[in-house]
């Protein structure tokens, strides 16, 4: 348990307005309606030297929104920037956060709306803190399947990590951070409407049965991982990601919400009188290497030169004049499915897409090989072990960071801050397959760097323990 000062405030983001969606290529035109409202939710934890936690019902944190966000917040509130997370839910039917071309439909007004909410939340946040307790723990819930081994019951993180704030002058929760690791795809690339999916239906519930509470969601190890309403199909595979119902995002919600709700209730009844936790914070960055940055230009050409030859034996000779980028994937996927293809077709037109995009694009960058800057969060809250990271987390990943801090209740947070698309590790490249992987293809680092990371933050946390 840890006695301290606590604040919570959530804004609403819902546009009112024609907006891209965000998380599938297949999606070419802007959202049609809103079916469920989203927002952003803020917990600032701490008295002297607080820190804060946003969370926000989004694809991704975009790192221009993630900069303006938190110096603004510095600015008003004085909380050290270091001290400042923010980390997307990826819900893949929320808007696009930021768009550099500006041509996205209804994302530039998006993204300023997005930023105004972001800030107002954590200083609202800041300035509601009260004297509260702060209790901690983990559940089970079993609400999705690894897609890459969907008959493989190990390959779940099934753990739920969960924080209660409690006040302490009423005794009554008022706030409670929760996550799991499955993709919010309840709903697929054929939902028009604006959603927070499955995390937005479990917040929903879980103010419903506990008024009073403020709930905020953070994805854990949801790289390879889909909700168990999702087809058994391959991650490259369209088919997989559509003819979906909202009775989906219900029932996934409804499943975790009920699982967080039953942790809650043993942390009010259980919580020990004694102040034993810790909380602390520190962030870093690394420069990685990029994926396909170590490919020479005679590999990287070849890899290029057989991506075209198979998309023009599936789209045309002439597809790189009659089919822009931005709708590559749409167009794939169109032929995926009208043709119904087999497996190995699918996989064949679909990496061609990955390595087609991405060797495009390292051919674009003077430098292809030119490291990335890449953030990451250590924190400790009560007896709960995080390590932040902007990208997407796959299972063995968070697997190994357990093993690090050699602790159960040691968990990674995605989608932080900005992303770096997948982050698979040295054993996910190396595996039978991994090379037609959809998490190492479209990786965002090179393989081993991940490992790299892992080593690095659990160095960070040990300092902080």
């Amino acid at each position: 348990m840890i006695t301290t000062f606590v604040g919570v405030a959530s804004v609403d983001i819902t546009p009112s307005y024609p907006v891209m969606l965000g998380g599938f290529g297949q999606r070419i035109t802007p959202s049609e309606s809103v079916h469920d409202a989203i927002e952003t939710v803020a917990l600032c934890i701490g008295e002297d030297d607080p820190l804060l936690v946003i969370t926000a019902d989004l694809i991704a944190m975009a790192a221009p929104v993630t900069k303006d966000v938190v110096e603004q917040i510095h600015l008003a509130t004085g909380i050290d920037t270091n001290r400042i997370l923010l980390a997307a839910s990826h819900t893949h039917s929320a808007p696009v956060p930021y768009d550099p071309s500006g041509s996205a439909i209804g994302v530039q007004q998006f993204s300023q709306q997005l930023t105004d909410a972001l800030v107002q939340a954590g200083i609202e946040a800041f300035h509601s803190r009260r004297p509260a307790r702060i209790v901690s723990g983990y559940g089970d819930a079993r609400i999705g399947f690894n897609r890459w081994k969907p008959n493989d019951i190990q390959e779940v993180d099934t753990r739920i990590p969960v924080l209660l704030a409690i006040d302490s002058q009423t005794d009554s929760p008022f706030a409670v951070l929760f996550g799991s690791g499955c993709h919010p795809t309840t709903l697929g690339w054929d939902n028009p409407e604006v959603s927070a999916d499955y995390p937005g239906e479990a917040k929903r519930f879980i103010r419903k049965v506990m008024p009073g509470v403020t709930p905020l969601f953070i994805n854990t190890t949801e790289g390879d991982i889909v909700p168990t309403t999702s087809p058994q199909r391959d991650a490259l595979d369209p088919r997989g990601y559509c003819n979906s119902s909202f009775d989906d995002t219900q029932k996934i919600g409804a499943q975790l919400a009920e699982a967080v709700i039953g942790i809650m209730t043993d942390l009010s009844d259980n919580s020990s009188a004694v102040d034993d936790g810790l909380l602390g914070m520190q962030s870093s960055a690394l420069e990685l290497l990029p994926n396909n940055g170590g490919l020479d230009e005679s590999a990287a050409e070849i890899r290029l030169a057989k991506s075209i030859a198979d998309l023009k034996e599936f789209l045309g000779a002439d597809f790189q004049t009659t089919v822009p980028m931005s709708q590559l994937w749409a167009a794939a996927s169109h032929v995926v499915i009208t043709l119904d293809m087999s497996e190995s077709e699918m996989r064949r037109i679909m990496i061609a897409c990955c390595y087609y995009l991405g060797l495009t694009a390292r051919k674009a960058r003077p430098t292809p090989s030119t490291p990335i800057n890449f953030p990451i969060q250590v924190l400790v809250i009560d007896t709960l072990k995080f390590l932040a990271m902007p990208g997407e987390v796959l299972v063995a990943l968070g697997r190994r960071w357990s093993e690090l801090v050699q602790s159960d209740r040691a968990f990674v947070i995605g989608l932080a801050n900005t992303s770096y698309r997948y982050l698979p590790m040295q054993e996910h490249f190396d595996e039978v397959g991994g090379d037609e992987r959809y998490e190492t293809v479209t990786a965002g680092v090179a393989p081993g760097e991940i490992d790299r990371v892992l080593e690095y933050g659990s160095k960070i946390m040990a300092g902080i323990l």
